[in-house]
C-alpha cells in the first residue's frame, strides 16, 4: 500500500527524481521512445538494453518503468541511501529477502509524477487495476477549459491526472471513482505532487457529490461497449452506452449556471437510427447547450477485435470472446460504434445543439477552442437579423491563413485553388473565389460589415442586395467555424 509522507519528504522525493533526469522529455530521449513495456510490442529486450548501464536513472527506470526488481546491493551502488529510504517509506519500493521491488509504475506527465499500475496488471486480468496516463485521458486534458473554476469535478478519476491538471486553475477539485484502488492512487498522486486542493471520494457516478455544484466537470468514464465487465477502468454494467447517457442526463443537476461538462464517450449506432438522433436524445431536455464532436467510427467486427486485443493478451479464448462480442452486437442491432467528445454548458433559455464529425488532428489551445465555439454560437443567436450583423465590425481570426495553389500556364503562374484554413483548433478549411478572398482581406475590424459589403458590391459590379445576402450568409458560417470574430458596431 502506498503511504503518505510529509510535505517536505514528498518535495525531496520529487527533487530526487528530477535531479536524476526522470522527466518526460529526457525519458523520450533516453529510451528512444517513451513507450511502456508491452508483450504485444515485444519491446522489453530493447528497453532492458537501453537501461543496462548501472546509473541512477537506469535503476529508477528498471524499477518504475519496467517493473524489474533489483538487489539491495545493486541499488546501493547507484541509488543514494536517503533516496531509497524515501521510496521505501512511502511504499513505492518494497523490500523482500534482499530484493527491492517497485509497487507502482511512475510516469512523468505535464510536470507531474503519476503513480499507477504496471501494464502486467492487464496480463493478470486484475479487474481493479489503475490505468496509467493514457491517450484518452491526455486527449481530454488537452480539451479541458482552463479558465478559473471555483469548483471542478473529475468524475471517474483513475490515477487522478485530470485532477492534477485542473488544480492549476481551480480553487478546489473533487476527484471521484467507484474503484477504491483508484481513489487510493489519486489521493497519493495529489500528495506526491504537493497539490493540496484535491479532495478524493469513493462512489458511483454523482453519488459522492450529491447537493454540490461545479463550474467544470471532466469525465473519462468506463465507456467501452462490451458484453463483459473485465476491468473497472473501461467496462461498466449498463447496456451498450447506457452509462454515458446516464451521465449526460444527470450532469446538469451538478453544474452551476454557465458551468461546463466535458466527457469522452462512445455510443452505439443501432439499426434504423442515425447516430445524431441517438445522442440528441441524451441531450434533449437537459437545459444545456451542447457541442458533440464525433471522432472515430468502427464497425462492430473491427471494434470487437480491437477491444479483445487491448484487454486480453492470451489468445487461447479469442474465438469464444469474439463470438460473445458479435452476438451481443447483433442481438441489439448495433451497426457501428462511434467515439467522441461531448461538451455541455448549463444555460437558462432556449438551448442549441451542434452534432458533427470533426477532423482528427486538432492543435493549439483546445480549451480556448471550446470557449470560442460556444461564444460564437451565443453571438450568432444575438445577430439573427441582417441589420444587427451589418452593424458589427468583422475581422478575420489571427488563426486564419489563406493558401493559394498555382499551376504554370502560358509562361506564368495561374491560381488553381484558393483555400482559407485555420491553423489552430480543428483544421477547418473553406474554398474561396479570388474576389471573395480579396473581400475578406478588407474585413480587418475597421469598418462595419455593411460598409465592407457596400464597397465589395462596387468592386464586384454586382447588385447590392445579392452581394449583401451572400456575404452575410458567408459571414455567419465564418463566425460559427472560428474564421471570423466581430466587435460591436
Amino acid at each position: 500500500m502506498l503511504a503518505p509522507l510529509s510535505k517536505e519528504e514528498f518535495r525531496r522525493l520529487l527533487t530526487c527524481f528530477e535531479d536524476a533526469g526522470y522527466v518526460e522529455a529526457n525519458l523520450r530521449k533516453h529510451l528512444g521512445a517513451a513507450e511502456l513495456p508491452s508483450r504485444q510490442l515485444r519491446n522489453e529486450p530493447r528497453l532492458l538494453d537501453r537501461t543496462a548501464e548501472p546509473t541512477l536513472l537506469n535503476a529508477l527506470l528498471r524499477w518504475f518503468w519496467l517493473g524489474r526488481p533489483q538487489t539491495e546491493a545493486q541499488a546501493a551502488d547507484s541509488v543514494p541511501a536517503d533516496f531509497r529510504a524515501l521510496l521505501l517509506n512511502c511504499g513505492l519500493l518494497r523490500a523482500d529477502a534482499g530484493t527491492l521491488s517497485a509497487t507502482a509504475m511512475l510516469l512523468p506527465w505535464d510536470g507531474f509524477l503519476v503513480a499507477a499500475d504496471f501494464p502486467r496488471a492487464i496480463e493478470r486480468a486484475e479487474p481493479e487495476m489503475v490505468l496509467w496516463p493514457n491517450p484518452t485521458s491526455k486527449f481530454l486534458a488537452r480539451f479541458a477549459i482552463r479558465r478559473h473554476s471555483r469548483a471542478t469535478l473529475d468524475l471517474g478519476t483513475g490515477s487522478g491526472i485530470l485532477s492534477l491538471g485542473a488544480a492549476r486553475f481551480s480553487d478546489t477539485v473533487v476527484a471521484t471513482d467507484l474503484n477504491q484502488r483508484a481513489v487510493s492512487f489519486a489521493a497519493f498522486n495529489a500528495k506526491l505532487n504537493g497539490v493540496e486542493s484535491i479532495e478524493v471520494l469513493a462512489g458511483d457516478c454523482f453519488a459522492p457529490v450529491v447537493n454540490r455544484r461545479f463550474d467544470l466537470i471532466l469525465s473519462n468514464p468506463p465507456f467501452f461497449i462490451t458484453p463483459q465487465q473485465g476491468y473497472m477502468f473501461c467496462d461498466n454494467s449498463m447496456e451498450l452506452d447506457g452509462l454515458c447517457r446516464r451521465l449526460v442526463k444527470e450532469a446538469p443537476e451538478y453544474l452551476n449556471e454557465g458551468g461546463y461538462m466535458q466527457m469522452l464517450c462512445e455510443w452505439a449506432q443501432v439499426s434504423g437510427q442515425p447516430w445524431e438522433e441517438r445522442i440528441a436524445e441524451w441531450l434533449d431536455g437537459t437545459g444545456c447547450d451542447a457541442w458533440v464532436m464525433k471522432g472515430l467510427t468502427q464497425d462492430p467486427a473491427e471494434y470487437a477485435q480491437h477491444r479483445i486485443r487491448e484487454t486480453t493478451l492470451d489468445t487461447a479464448d479469442d474465438a469464444s470472446l469474439y463470438r460473445g462480442y458479435m452476438t451481443y452486437y447483433r442481438d441489439r442491432g448495433v451497426e457501428a460504434i462511434h467515439d467522441g467528445l461531448v461538451v455541455m454548458r448549463r444555460r437558462a433559455g432556449t438551448n442549441w445543439m451542434q452534432l458533427e464529425e470533426v477532423p482528427k488532428t486538432p492543435n493549439g489551445d483546445l480549451g480556448e477552442l471550446v470557449l470560442s465555439t460556444f461564444a460564437a454560437h451565443d453571438l450568432l443567436s444575438q445577430l439573427q437579423d441582417d441589420e444587427s450583423l451589418l452593424a458589427v465590425r468583422p475581422r478575420l481570426s489571427g488563426h486564419a491563413r489563406l493558401e493559394q495553389v498555382c499551376e504554370q500556364s502560358g509562361g506564368r503562374w495561374a491560381a488553381e485553388s484558393i483555400t482559407l484554413r485555420l491553423i489552430s483548433g480543428f483544421p477547418f478549411h473553406l474554398a474561396l473565389q479570388p474576389l471573395v478572398a480579396e473581400f475578406l482581406a478588407t474585413c480587418d475590424g475597421t469598418r462595419t460589415a455593411g460598409q465592407a459589403i457596400e464597397e465589395f458590391a462596387v468592386v464586384a459590379n454586382a447588385p447590392l442586395d445579392t452581394v449583401r445576402s451572400e456575404c452575410l450568409a458567408m459571414m455567419r458560417k465564418l463566425i460559427d467555424r472560428g474564421f471570423m470574430v466581430v466587435a460591436p458596431g
